[in-house]
């Protein structure tokens, strides 16, 4: 009995332990046992059951300056932004007049305008806003209104950052004023700013300054301080960037503790518990550890001692560092390649999503922040210079920023490419409907006339219903259009038949081969990387081979797919270089696409209609194996050939895929 009593108490004994330890945030009792007072599972500190969001303190301005001065990753927070928005320049489109843009750019020049913007926007990030005072020459002292009539020049701007600046709360606007040239309405806006710096106090009416605010903040902030201005980037990121220090600096110290040395020793706990028996222990571990710096090596005792290492494992710490790194790259809008010169870990991390993010917000804070102070500076400049004569009337000014991203000769390049395969895939779309009738020659050159592109698809729509029937050309049967788009000249869009034209032009032997792979209506290319041409699996025939032997590795080295068959539909053209292709179709195979020789690159499914639209761009015995493929069409579709129906089931899904494309569309 007296066995079961205690036992009764000890269970009570525990639940209180457990209520006193849990309190009323949690449950106060937990009938499974989990409750862990270590790691404060199913207690009041519990934190995936305990959350509570605090406001963050009063930050000091001295905090941030301090912060700004001593970490260095923070002021690249800070200055990375307001460098990237000013380095790249701006234009005034449509002015076209060579004096008015030396005009603006000298004066820009002669005031420091960049670098005055640069500190702007520094310091409106740091401390959550920024003002520029404009020492303008008209006749007026700082606490006037700027009189546009009189205005001669600027002579001067001057930086102040937030921690100087008070805006005067007792001259609001209270009518939508508007500046200069129907600028921003000024509603609610203070009249005066206060200076205090270390070089006099004054007072400075808002027409003579560039006000730089970073952002805005709800009407009720909980901060007075940053109501007008903006929240300073500390607020928003200095855990992340404190979490970011403390993995790189914990990883390095990790470092210390990769190998620990164990000694093991008999009756440790007696021999401490003696007198002088702490002493001794430290004398035996000062011995050996003497003994191995001198030696390199360990005496211990054969009977009753142990040294050995264990080594830890740093399993994790590369993924707790590139979290915390990718934590700051997302609050900062920041690449990892800018912020921490490494580019962003993981599948598939190339950098450009980044990088695009990146000028997206330089962008943002370019149009919020940047241009409506910069338009408010040139019309002073364009006052000042119609005032003195320079100039007869003011322009207008409209800001274009200059393309963040900088194009290598090669990027521009292939732009460039791309912009003649456009015109040229228009060219071959309007050329498809002229042949199948839907236009007339005459109505292209017409709005070619009119504009140097134009859009095929909507170039009809001037017409009414009268005009396009009274001169529609006449119907075309849509076979003979379709086999005239795929290449059979004359006769096919008279409405004869493409395998009259001769397909090869002498009886050589092949000595090479190309291998159209055909899966689902669409056909395997990658990119040739000797002449940067679209092409499919071919090349040489090597000494002792069979045609079919040399397209199937060939097939395999550059893409490494193994056909299940192949079936041969022609002998191509002799090339220039003596080159004569035997070419075959391959509809099934074994493996994934993926190129892995270095001779293709950039492996993909085109439909035929996009390669017709490539012209130059395919690599001739290719392009002429394609023309092989439509007489191939015509001869097993149209004349009933199912003796290799693999091929003609494929070629089947092609003709449907044109057909769709070409004339179900006309």
């Amino acid at each position: 009995m007296e066995q079961k009593n205690d036992k009764a108490a000890q269970l009570r004994n525990y639940m209180r332990l457990i209520e006193q330890q849990t309190g009323t945030i949690v449950r106060p009792y937990r009938a499974d046992g989990f409750v862990n007072m270590l790691n404060k599972y199913g207690t009041q500190k519990d934190a995936s059951e305990y959350y509570n969001y605090e406001v963050e303190p009063d930050i000091p301005d001295s905090q941030l300056e301090a912060f700004y001065e001593g970490n260095g990753l923070f002021s690249k927070v800070i200055d990375a932004p307001a460098e990237e928005a000013v380095k790249h320049g701006f234009t005034i489109k449509n002015i076209g007049d060579q004096e008015i843009d030396d005009l603006y750019q000298d004066a820009l020049d002669a005031l420091d305008w960049e670098e005055a913007a640069i500190d702007a926007i520094k310091w409106s990030r740091l401390f959550g806003g920024a003002i520029i005072v404009m020492l303008i020459n008209d006749g007026g002292a700082l606490e006037d209104p700027v009189d546009w009539s009189r205005v001669e020049s600027i002579d001067d701007l001057v930086v102040y950052d937030r921690t100087a600046v008070t805006p005067d709360p007792t001259s609001l606007y209270i009518e939508n004023y508007n500046v200069l040239n129907g600028g921003k309405g000024k509603f609610g806006m203070p009249e005066f700013y206060d200076v205090s710096s270390t070089y006099g106090n004054f007072r400075v009416h808002e027409s003579r300054c560039l006000v730089f605010k970073n952002g805005k903040l709800p009407e009720r902030a909980t901060n007075a301080r940053y109501q007008f201005w903006g929240v300073p980037e500390y607020i928003r990121v200095h855990r992340a960037i404190r979490d970011a220090e403390v993995a790189h600096g914990s990883a390095v110290k990790l470092l210390d503790r990769a190998v620990q040395a164990v000694y093991s020793m008999r009756g440790l706990s007696a021999e401490m518990a003696t007198v002088g028996g702490e002493d001794r222990v430290l004398r035996r571990l000062q011995t050996i550890d003497m003994a191995r710096g001198m030696l390199n090596t360990i005496t211990i005792d054969a009977d009753g001692e142990d040294y050995s290492f264990r080594q830890f494992s740093f399993n994790g710490v590369s993924e707790v560092i590139d979290t915390t790194c990718n934590f700051v790259s997302a609050l900062t809008n920041i690449p990892q390649t800018i912020l921490f010169g490494r580019s962003p870990a993981g599948m598939n991390a190339t950098g450009n999503g980044d990088l695009e993010n990146w000028y997206n917000y330089i962008e943002r804070i370019q149009k919020r922040v940047l241009k409506g102070n910069l338009r408010y500076l040139l019309n002073v400049i364009f006052r000042a210079a119609v005032n003195i004569g320079k100039i007869k009337e003011m322009p207008k000014v409209d800001i274009e920023f200059e393309r963040l991203w900088s194009l290598s000769d090669a990027e521009q390049a292939q732009i460039d490419q791309q912009n003649a395969s456009v015109e040229q895939t228009r060219a071959a779309t309007a050329q498809i409907y002229v042949d199948m009738g839907a236009l007339d020659p005459s109505e292209v050159r017409k709005k070619l006339a009119e504009d140097d592109t134009f859009d095929v698809e909507t170039m009809l729509d001037d017409y009414t219903e009268e005009e396009l029937e009274e001169n529609a050309p006449k119907q075309q049967d849509p076979m003979a259009a379709m086999m005239g788009a795929l290449g059979g000249g004359n006769g096919a869009q008279a409405g004869g038949n493409p395998k009259e034209e001769q397909m090869v032009e002498d009886e050589a032997e092949a000595n090479c081969v190309g291998v159209l792979v055909v899966r689902d209506g669409y056909v395997l290319t990658g990119i040739r990387a000797d002449n940067g041409t679209i092409c499919g699996p071919g090349g040489h025939i090597e000494e002792g081979e069979t045609p079919e032997e040399a397209a199937f590795r060939e097939t395999e080295e550059e893409f490494g797919i193994t056909p299940k068959d192949l079936i041969a539909i022609g002998r191509g053209r002799t090339g220039e270089n003596g080159d004569t292709p035997e070419i075959f179709v391959c509809t099934d195979y074994d493996g994934e696409v993926k190129c892995r020789d270095g001779e293709m690159d950039d492996p993909r499914w085109s439909s035929l209609e996009s390669l017709l639209n490539k012209g130059d761009a395919l690599f001739p015995p290719f392009k002429n194996s394609l023309s092989i493929l439509h007489h191939r069409i015509y001869d097993s579709i149209f004349e009933g050939r199912e003796d290799e129906q693999p091929v003609i089931d494929s070629l089947r899904e092609l003709f449907t895929l044109i057909r769709d494309k070409y004339i179900d569309r006309g």
